[in-house]
């Protein structure tokens, strides 16, 4: 709406009603906003006010200073509002003074929907467009957040919001470098890491962009200042992004965009093979069943046969076969030598020979079980030799993780089963679906560590 209230915290505290910026008052009565703000929608005690604000230094009647500051902020936000009315965008309610903003209403609002929608993009595996909102998201950072206000709660809070910052621009990196951007995202990147020195996933990240663009030897010296500003403990992600450094078996990898696995192993379907003997035996006894027992044994077989298929289409046909062998057999159990009666017992013997006669051709054609014909072949990944690039591109294995996996098998040997890589902690117990479906693990035969090397 063009007379809606939108307040920017993302640097010094402003606040809009379109176009328009408001004079907010004084630098208390701003803190007083900033921290109904910061607690938008809820109920905020003037108790809590007075310690948020003032800290250890509160008025002698901290009460009576919040409410005067609250009819000021009153007076700005709401200046159409009749004296002694009720206010409806800063209300007093039993529980303390409430700021209502809308959803969006707020720059800080506005970059969490981003980061949120970037992270669902991401899970999804649409790296543009989680790349994009990020860098929306952090293009509403005007400065230092909340600048000007002073006091440990904002001091805090500052801190906090620098942290949320920080894990976005990480996000951000490691979607850049995902995508192959290393060469073009380094000068971002040494900036960051003067700015954040301590952030280890991002440091990971830059690790890497050096790595790949030839420069190992910084990649390195990076690794060890960073060692230094950690004392000595480094996270997971910045060890793996070291040990694949250390592969000096062959060069940084190249950017792979949407590349398709070069490394796969190919396991065909059996195809059909001739029935034999005992399979048409079985067959024609299948066929015969029905008929050899006036449809009685047509429903179970046919359900049979859907619950080892697990197909609904056989339920139903089963439950067919079943519902006309009931009737038939209701009808003659109560003939009346009628002319309707006739009539209707000649209808219901015919429904019981078609369905004994369908329920023949059907297990006939079913049983035995048989393979399609047709060689379909699977798409399987052998986990000890496929590269980074390729490890990338499955299913459940993030990308930080198929960099640890390659760390883990050129420092300690190729794994021996998916159990011993189970073991290593490169899977959880029991391997995911989607990652046991595409990964298999083809032994190498023992070799002297030098030959290994």
């Amino acid at each position: 709406m063009e007379d809606s209230v939108r307040f920017e915290l993302l640097g010094p505290l402003r606040a809009y009603r379109g176009r328009q910026e408001l004079e907010l008052g004084p630098a208390r009565q701003q803190a007083v906003l900033a921290t109904l703000l910061l607690a938008a929608n809820h109920a905020v005690p003037a108790s809590e006010i007075v310690d948020q604000v003032w800290g250890d230094e509160p008025p002698a009647n901290g009460a009576n200073v919040v409410q005067k500051y609250i009819a000021g902020l009153r007076r700005v936000l709401e200046p159409d509002r009749l004296p002694r009315a009720a206010g409806q965008l800063l209300t007093l309610t039993p529980a303390g003074y409430q700021l209502s903003v809308a959803p969006g209403g707020s720059d800080l609002d506005v970059f969490t929907a981003h980061v949120g929608e970037a992270r669902r993009l991401r899970a999804l595996g649409c790296r543009a467009e989680a790349t994009a909102e990020l860098r929306t998201g952090l293009g509403l950072w005007r400065s230092e957040p909340l600048a000007g206000l002073t006091g440990g709660y904002f001091d805090a809070t500052r801190a906090q919001l620098a942290g949320d910052r920080a894990a976005a621009l990480e996000e951000w990196a490691e979607l850049e470098l995902e995508q192959g951007r290393e060469q073009a995202l380094l000068p971002e990147l040494s900036r960051l890491i003067a700015e954040y020195p301590r952030r280890q996933r991002l440091r990971a990240v830059h690790l890497l962009a050096l790595y790949r663009t030839g420069r190992q030897a910084d990649a390195l010296t990076s690794y060890q200042q960073a060692l230094q500003l950690v004392g000595g403990r480094p996270s997971p992600e910045l060890e793996a992004a070291y040990r694949q450094i250390l592969q000096n078996d062959r060069p940084p990898p190249a950017p792979v965009v949407d590349a398709e696995p070069v490394l796969t192993h190919y396991w065909p379907e059996p195809a059909s093979a001739p029935l034999g003997w005992k399979g048409w035996t079985l067959k024609v006894a299948a066929g015969l069943l029905p008929s050899a027992t006036m449809g009685i044994a047509a429903a179970p077989l046919i359900g049979g046969l859907a619950i080892r298929r697990r197909s609904w289409k056989l339920g139903l046909a089963a439950l067919g076969y079943l519902v006309s062998s009931i009737v038939f057999f209701t009808i003659a159990d109560k003939r009346v030598d009628t002319e309707d009666f006739v009539l209707i017992d000649a209808v219901a013997m015919t429904g019981l020979l078609l369905s004994t006669v369908l329920a023949g051709l059907q297990a006939a054609w079913l049983v035995p079980a048989r393979t399609t014909g047709t060689a379909q072949p699977r798409v399987m990944v052998d986990l000890n030799s496929a590269p980074e690039q390729v490890l990338r591109t499955l299913p459940g294995i993030p990308p930080m993780h198929a960099v640890l996996i390659i760390a883990e098998r050129n420092a300690r040997g190729p794994f021996r089963s998916l159990e011993d890589a189970v073991a290593r902690g490169m899977f959880p117990s029991p391997v995911p679906r989607q990652i046991a479906d595409v990964v298999l693990v083809i032994p190498v035969q023992d070799a002297p560590k030098e030959e290994r090397r």
